[in-house]
């Protein structure tokens, strides 16, 4: 009867230990994603800036250039502000492939 009880308590401690392995370790997956994905939001939010700067600065060439028939595309200022959303849409890929691979459940 003992010994019975106590195969029955060591299984049972076995499975709690397996649990509370498996949920410290998808709690450590999901933090991990947490954080990407606000990391992918900040650049997003920093995208959405540039946008804006690139809108304000084609504003402000675009009265002058009709005049001067110059590109408001060509502008210095424009180009190196299009380059930066290149490489952050580029950043917040990476950072949501990441979330997805950390994301999914080992089989």
């Amino acid at each position: 009867m003992i010994d019975k009880t106590r195969k029955s308590l060591a299984t049972g401690v076995t499975r709690i230990k397996w649990v509370a392995r498996f949920l410290a370790e998808r709690t450590k997956a999901e933090t991990s994603v947490a954080k990407l994905l606000y990391e992918s939001s900040k650049l997003e939010n920093k995208i959405d800036d540039l946008c804006r700067d690139i809108g304000r600065r084609i504003v402000e060439l675009g009265e002058t250039a009709k005049e001067e028939g110059k590109d408001v595309l060509k502008d210095f200022i424009v180009q190196q502000s299009l380059d930066e959303v290149r490489h952050l849409k580029e950043s917040v890929d990476n950072y949501k492939h990441q979330a997805g691979n950390i994301g999914k459940l080992p089989e």
